[in-house]
């Protein structure tokens, strides 16, 4: 089965990658401060922010619709090679615009000390990722699912070592372990655009070519964007309103939570072009519906599994209290997520019928709200109001999504039980280890914690189990372990 194929390489991948990143967590979190955190996580996410607007949303929009689509092999080679071409150019671009915004940081982030350093960082980060991230999209959609795990996990193993080696030995704080981040994600990226030559042959430019992928991509620019402002836009907030260190706690909170993002995203990977060749089977709305039941009840779980658990082992290498209200954080970064995958990935209606700008409105619905909640609710509960505001934000781009692309491609995956649930566990495991509720975890004992975590899993399975056994995708996992 392609698609399980595709997952079991993808979560490979994504899953040493978080070995690595256990790791690393003890040394990192042992050895710098929140606000060294606080620092790394806003110049990570400015450096992405514009790293998707030089993209143009060309790279994972636009080249997989026309690749997949394209019959003709030399078609082929001239939606990549215009892309990769266009891609470099408008990074590049942006990237000077980066450095030419030097003098306006001191009036957006008060605690940003050297602001020519911020900006260089920032531009670097831009510049890295993005050549990693057009290689990689490269790999996905020639199919090369096995060439991309191995160069994740080289990229993975190399950062990390180098990492550990700088902060313990050279003493780096968070310039330098951006600075090798970026080093080693440029020599990936190089790698895996180098690679896709064996495969497909790069050729001239077209300038239909250049047309299609540009009027195809333009909307999902906005769309890119505004699903970049309903899932970081806090961090911008947090760090204007409150403190690089109130960013850095929520960084740890984040990274904790990003565990469920790193297991589900081989999946999502190989879903994409799943979708796009198997939507005109009479049996893939019934399948898409299972697929979405079950990864909502997987996400339920590891909201119960990531929120009672996450905090007590972040305190066995960070005793000293700076991370101790994390567990209150963490359930909202996990639910944000997969009410994102949910309302993102699991709405291929716009995306067959070709009526993207639904999702554009969607995500722009999102990024207001957010905008909105954080403003208003960071002042008066501090990270865990960004918190709220980024699950609320990714709720409403998933209410709106899901009802539109239902009316385009109707799935009968019952989206409003499942984004119920996802919200009420949430609430009540956050609640759960907040010291301002008389009845908090935070003072039992770890076998008291266990059994409370057996209690809430069991209590999430139920209303998924049918969908669950009717799915077979265990049985389906299973298998290709074997083989």
């Amino acid at each position: 089965m392609p698609l399980a194929k595709d997952t079991l390489f993808y979560s490979l991948a994504n899953w040493s990658r978080r070995l690595v990143g256990f790791v690393v967590a003890p040394i990192t979190i042992s050895y710098l401060t929140p606000a060294d955190y606080g620092y790394m996580s806003l110049v990570s996410t400015v450096g992405s922010f514009c790293s998707i607007i030089g993209l143009l949303a060309i790279a994972d929009q636009g080249l997989a619709r026309f690749f997949v689509d394209s019959k003709d092999e030399f078609e082929k080679t001239r939606y990549v090679t215009t892309s990769f071409l266009v891609c470099s150019m408008g990074v590049f671009c942006v990237s000077l615009i980066i450095l030419a915004s030097t003098p306006i940081i001191p009036f957006l982030f008060e605690d940003v000390q050297v602001p020519i350093v911020f900006t260089s960082l920032v531009a670097v980060i831009c510049l890295t990722q993005s050549i990693q991230y057009v290689g990689s999209n490269m790999l996905k959609w020639t199919f090369q699912s096995p060439l991309f795990t191995k160069i994740t996990l080289i990229h993975t193993l190399v950062g990390a070592t180098l990492t550990i080696g700088g902060i313990v030995v050279l003493g780096w704080r968070a310039k330098g372990v951006l600075l090798v981040g970026a080093a080693v994600a440029l020599g990936a990226g190089i790698w895996a655009n180098l690679s896709i030559r064996e495969y497909i042959k790069f050729s001239t430019v077209s300038k239909n070519t250049l047309k299609e992928l540009v009027t195809y991509s333009w909307p999902l620019l906005g769309l890119n964007i505004f699903a970049f402002f309903t899932r970081s836009l806090d961090r911008i907030f947090l760090a204007s309103l409150a403190s690089l260190g109130a960013v850095g706690i929520f960084s740890v909170s984040s990274a904790v939570s990003g565990i469920f993002d790193t297991v589900v995203s081989g999946f999502f990977f190989a879903w994409g072009p799943y979708v796009l060749s198997t939507f005109r089977e009479i049996w893939a709305s019934k399948r898409y519906a299972q697929f979405f039941r079950v990864t909502s009840w997987f996400g339920i779980i590891s909201i119960i599994g990531l929120g009672l658990w996450g905090s007590p082992v972040v305190m066995l290498f960070r005793p000293d209290g700076s991370y101790k209200t994390i567990g209150v954080f963490i359930p909202w970064g996990v639910s944000g997520s997969l009410l994102y995958y949910l309302g993102g990935y699991f709405t291929p209606g716009p995306a067959i019928t070709k009526k993207t700008y639904w999702k554009l409105i969607g995500f722009l619905l999102a990024a207001i709200t957010n905008a909105i909640l954080n403003y208003v609710l960071i002042p008066i509960m501090g990270i865990l109001g960004a918190c709220i505001a980024t699950t609320m934000s990714s709720l409403s781009a998933g209410i709106f999504n899901q009802y539109v692309s239902n009316r385009l491609f109707f799935l009968p995956n019952r989206w409003k039980s499942s984004f119920a649930l996802i919200i009420f566990f949430t609430a009540v495991i956050s609640c759960l280890q907040n010291d301002i509720f008389p009845y908090n975890v935070n003072g039992v004992s770890l076998v008291s914690r266990f059994l409370l975590t057996v209690i809430f899993i069991c209590a999430g399975t139920v209303p998924f189990y049918g969908d669950i056994k009717a799915s077979g995708i265990i049985n389906q996992m299973a298998r290709m372990i074997k083989k």
